[in-house]
């Protein structure tokens, strides 16, 4: 990086001769030093500049700074012109900084002159004595400050030395001054003759600091807490907490007099609570502690439209935090109050002024207002007419039972000695807490009322929680009498459940009993357990609890299977037995069921574990397989051997296929033929990887024409293995309907992840005794996914869609559902197995080659043989001649290859993308879909436009590196793509080919094979070089029975043919016969 433009001298002002002296001084060498730091703030990034001169045998230093604008600032330097500005010294360093670029910081550059080395050791030397001269100012001043402590300590000591000597003690003298609704409290301090302390504020200061103050001529004190008596400590505890010094000063309305704030404690509402506290108990005190019965004088009088109540007396009562306080000269009465703030409220409201009640109002008023308060209340009621209460209830009982309608029945009374009243639905009473309370809670919640009895029907939980909850709360007002009938509904019922488990002829059976109850009524019980209510009659007349936590366990597992409770008979039901693994599991999870699991589950799930160490793998295989591949196929052949299906979804790149291939050699049976159904793009894949593994298996491909793939699917007894594709598989399904397979693979089985497609739905209407589905992601954007591979391995075992979206999809991806997510985790990690590549890393090769061998539309096909023809016609031509023209040859051979490509790189006309941009795109995003980073190489940058524009429509982001990108965006594209999520670089072979660091890629492509195979393996290592932490996977894009297919060839049979198709190499192409080049342009 550049730090100044070139030439900044010339630029920044200054006169000719400065930049000249300045030019000089930098050409003749007289830079001996020169350092730059990068410094970072919040204000931006600059580098500071320091540096050494020699000119004519004198050294001089100069600074200055870059900022992130690249201006000069803060220029300084020790020559006579350094204070005038930038003198010629800092000249020669910016000349020379401007010519040069920077690609680390600090940076440090200098000379071994004598002259120099002998400055910086001068100027070191100088450091070190000014630093020395410096630590011994600052040690002489704090020796200083050492003694003036030690002073004041030892004066401090000696006095509480003195003091604890002579056991001197002081105390306080409180003087009180009484104003109407406060106290002031002045304070004198005395051992023998008192003195008044002016400020309490200082007085606690001195207090915290320990220090000693002469308060007259015979009083001088130590202020240490320890130094005064008991009650004096309790004065100054209050002091500290409440004092609240002012600049104000006190006005007392009795004396007509000021006081000064910082002499005085005053005890107003805020503190008055912790001054009684605090002394309540001192008999020394002035001042006597009473705690009396609170009651306040009001008059009721009336005028014409109101009722008027207002204070009989004034009282200057004190408002503490939990209670009223009145302060007179001698005394300070506490008086409690209970429902305090309420009371509160309404004497502030009459203090000042009289209330007004409109008489309609006053039944209320009475009610609420003064009926909660009487009992501090003295009334004199001046009215004419006075409110008098029918009755008056001292106490309250309410009676509950139980009628064999199901219907309960509540009444309550008031009572006052022998006199009993109803209060249900009942106002000839006077009303209290307790009565309102009863009314609220029986009247309103009642189903119906009659003759002041409240009814409620069993069918509604606000009943139970009146049973459960409602007679608690009136318990603690009232007595409550509840028949036993009634009582037993409140509590839990003990149900006794106990479920079976036995395994036989590859089913499950779940046995249901009970020692309480018929099993045939659990369909009923349940029935009323999900309408929510709280009991239920069993057949037999006993009325039974369904709060119980068996009952939800028993639900709870229902809900998980699916199960429904018709679907018992006499307490049996049958189960698949593909759901004996995580049937096992979770029956080990129940806490209040009995559970028993018969020997032959037990067998079954221990069998099941250990299979997998003792299945044999044939044993052509045992040399090839790697040990977590061994690991792999010996799991699908225990899922095989237990009539089970699953998963195979290991991350890409780990050889699922050949997993596979090895489970059905291992399986193999003269009348047994099974199916692989793939993306078109991976049939040829699938054919190159059986006949490089397998010595036995014979197979087809359902590919080509109708009448070709219909004889293959007719004679599929034939084969031991059929390969088709998705979209051949929708042409053909009808053809499929009256065979039935050993084994169905889906190979890339997210094909069928939208249960709604073509796909999905045909593949499901295959008949096959076993099922493999393959996939490094079986979820790419939702649980639906799993649940439709799932459909189509075991059909019900992730119960239907609607059920599975209910009880499992929305609760995890909506809700987060933890304990949904550990369920369906149980229901499905038996039947998936996946590993990744950091898991069998050791076990992996550095880079894995893939070919993919795709085949021609048939319109491709017809336009590339035409175009074979055309060529090979003329090349026979070419050849006879004595010196063939070579370059003609390469551009036939180069439009070929662009036609394997893409069509459209030779023809205007043609405008639907090839056949292997589809697949490359496909291929892409399977990547991405794993979080893959890819490198895609092609010879062509017009087909690099290609693919860009379909990246583009599939909102795939990219970058693109051609020959005509300038070298410091090429450097900006490689930082970026290795720092950002971008997943695709789009590179020419030749302008990428080479010089490029790209480990953040795990993926290379190669969509047109290139000449030279070493070019192609240097492209390739620039993702797979030191740095890279990944397995890096390589995919070479092949067009089958073309010019690509034969270069590949060629390739593996002799590796540096490559070398002579290089274009612009001297003569290299001369090295290949006539009949190796004829044999390119064959058929």
């Amino acid at each position: 990086m550049r730090l100044l433009h070139r030439n900044e001298l010339d630029f920044i002002g200054l006169d000719i001769r400065t930049i000249n002296l300045s030019k000089r001084y930098f050409e003749s060498g007289a830079i001996q030093l020169l350092h730059i730091e990068e410094v970072e703030d919040p204000y931006g990034v600059y580098h500071d500049v320091s540096a050494v001169l020699e000119v004519h045998g004198h050294l001089n230093e100069c600074s200055f700074r870059i900022n992130d604008y690249m201006e000069i600032e803060n220029e300084q330097c020790d020559c006579p012109w350094g204070s005038y500005g930038i003198c010629a010294h800092i000249g020669a360093v910016i000349h020379m900084i401007s010519l040069m670029t920077f690609d680390a910081f600090p940076y440090h550059y200098q000379k071994t002159t004598s002259t120099l080395q002998k400055y910086l050791l001068d100027k070191e030397e100088k450091r070190k004595e000014a630093e020395l001269l410096r630590q011994k100012m600052i040690m002489k001043i704090r020796k200083n400050e050492s003694r003036k402590m030690i002073d004041q300590f030892q004066r401090s000591y000696q006095e509480r030395l003195n003091f604890i000597v002579k056991k001197e003690s002081y105390h306080l003298i409180p003087n009180f001054i009484f104003d109407e609704d406060r106290l002031l409290i002045g304070f004198q301090i005395a051992q023998n003759k008192p003195y008044i302390i002016k400020n309490l504020y200082t007085f606690i200061d001195n207090l915290d600091n320990h220090e000693t103050v002469r308060y007259g001529k015979f009083l001088e004190v130590y202020h240490d807490i320890n130094s005064f008596d008991e009650l004096s400590k309790k004065w100054i505890e209050l002091i500290k907490t409440e004092h609240r010094p002012q600049t104000s000063l006190y006005y007392t309305r009795m004396y007509e007099g000021y006081y000064d704030s910082n002499r005085y404690l005053k005890i107003d509402n805020e503190n008055v609570h912790k001054f009684f506290d605090l002394f309540k108990d001192e008999k020394e005190i002035d001042l006597t502690f009473l705690e009396e019965e609170f009651t306040y004088p009001i008059k009721i009088s009336e005028n014409e439209y109101s009722y008027i109540i207002s204070k009989q007396d004034s009282l200057d009562l004190i408002e503490g935090e939990d209670a009223y306080y009145l302060i007179s000269y001698d005394q300070i009465v506490r008086y409690p109050v209970e429902n305090y703030s309420n009371l509160k409220e309404f004497i502030s409201a009459i203090s000042l002024e009289p209330l007004y009640v409109d008489k309609d109002d006053f039944t209320s008023f009475e009610h609420y207002v003064l009926s909660p308060n009487k009992k501090y209340l003295d009334i004199k009621d001046e009215r004419k007419k006075k409110h008098v209460s029918v009755f008056i209830p001292k106490s309250f009982k309410v009676y509950g039972d139980l009628f064999d309608d199901d219907t309960v029945v509540f009444h309550a009374v008031g009572i006052d000695v022998n006199q009993e009243v109803e209060i249900i639905k009942n106002d000839h009473f006077q009303p209290s807490l307790q009565s309102d309370l009863i009314k609220t809670i029986l009247e309103n919640e009642a189903d119906y009322i009659e003759e002041h009895k409240a009814y409620f029907n069993l069918d509604r939980p606000e009943t139970f929680e009146l049973i459960l909850e409602g007679t608690k709360i009136l318990s603690q007002y009232c007595e409550v009498f509840v028949s036993e009938e009634l009582k037993k509904l409140g509590k839990s019922t003990k149900y006794n459940l106990h479920v079976g488990v036995s395994f036989e002829n590859d089913l499950l059976e779940v046995n249901l009993e009970s020692e309480d109850f018929d099993v045939n009524e659990v369909d009923a019980i349940l029935k009323a357990y999900h309408k929510k209510k709280k009991y239920f009659r069993l057949k037999s007349g006993l009325m039974i609890h369904l709060e119980s936590n068996e009952l939800d366990e028993l639900d709870s597992f229902m809900q998980e299977y699916d199960l429904k409770s018709k679907d018992f008979h006499d307490g049996k039901l049958v189960m698949d037995n593909y759901r004996a693994l995580s049937l096992d599991k979770r029956l080990d999870q129940m806490n209040f069921i009995k559970i028993t699991k018969d020997d032959s589950l037990s067998q079954y799930i221990k069998g099941f574990e250990n299979m997998s160490n003792q299945v044999e793998i044939d044993d052509q295989y045992n040399d090839v397989l790697r040990p977590y591949q061994k690991v792999g196929t010996r799991w699908l052949l225990t899922l095989y051997s237990y009539n089970l299906n699953g998963i195979l979804a290991d991350e890409m790149g780990l050889g699922k296929t050949l997993q596979v291939i090895a489970m059905l050699d291992s399986i193999r049976d003269k009348n047994k033929t099974s199916l692989v159904v793939c993306p078109a793009s991976l049939i040829y894949n699938w054919e190159d990887e059986i006949a490089k593994f397998s010595k036995t298996l014979n197979c087809i491909s359902i590919t080509g024409a109708k009448a070709k793939r219909t004889l293959g699917i007719q004679n599929y007894r034939d084969y031991d293995l059929l390969i088709t594709s998705y979209d051949y598989l929708r042409r053909d399904v009808d053809l499929y309907q009256d065979h039935e397979f050993e084994c169905i693979i889906l190979d890339e089985a997210q094909n069928i992840k939208n249960q709604k497609t073509k796909n999905s739905q045909f593949v499901k209407r295959l008949k096959a005794n076993h099922r493999i589905a393959l996939s490094g992601t079986p979820i790419e954007n939702s649980l639906a996914e799993l649940w439709s591979i799932f459909d189509f391995l075991m059909p019900g075992y992730l119960y239907s869609y609607h059920y599975f979206k209910q009880e499992y999809e929305i609760p995890i991806t909506l809700d987060e559902d933890e304990k949904t997510t550990k369920r369906l985790r149980n229901l499905v990690n038996p039947f998936i197995l996946r590993r990744t590549k950091k898991e069998v890393l050791k076990e992996l090769p550095d880079k894995v080659d893939h070919k993919y061998m795709l085949e021609f539309s048939v319109s491709e096909k017809k336009l590339y043989l035409a175009n074979l023809a055309m060529v090979n016609k003329e090349m026979q031509a070419k050849m006879k001649e004595v010196h063939f023209d070579r370059i003609a040859i390469l551009a036939m051979l180069t439009k070929l290859r662009q036609i394997c490509c893409d069509a459209r790189l030779v023809y205007d006309n043609i405008k639907e993308p090839s056949t292997k941009i589809n697949a490359t795109i496909s291929l892409i995003k399977t990547l991405t879909e794993n979080n893959k980073k890819i490198l895609l190489f092609s010879a062509f940058t017009s087909l690099l436009d290609l693919v860009s524009n379909q990246l583009d429509k599939e909102q795939i982001s990219y970058y693109m590196l051609t020959g005509s990108t300038n070298k410091e965006e090429r450097r900006k594209l490689v930082n970026n793509f290795n720092e950002d999520d971008t997943r695709v670089f789009l590179i020419s072979l030749k302008a990428g080919g080479t010089g490029l660091n790209l480990t953040s890629a795990e993926a290379v492509i190669h969509i047109d094979p290139w000449w030279n195979l070493s070019a192609q393996n240097q492209a390739t290592d620039r993702a797979h070089r030191i740095g890279q932490n990944a397995n890096v996977q390589v995919y070479r894009m092949i067009m089958k029975d073309s010019i690509e297919e034969k270069i590949l060839k060629m390739q593996e049979r002799k590796a540096n043919l490559a070398d002579s198709f290089v274009e612009g190499n001297d003569g290299s192409l001369s090295k290949m016969s006539k009949e190796e080049i004829l044999d390119l342009f064959k058929r």
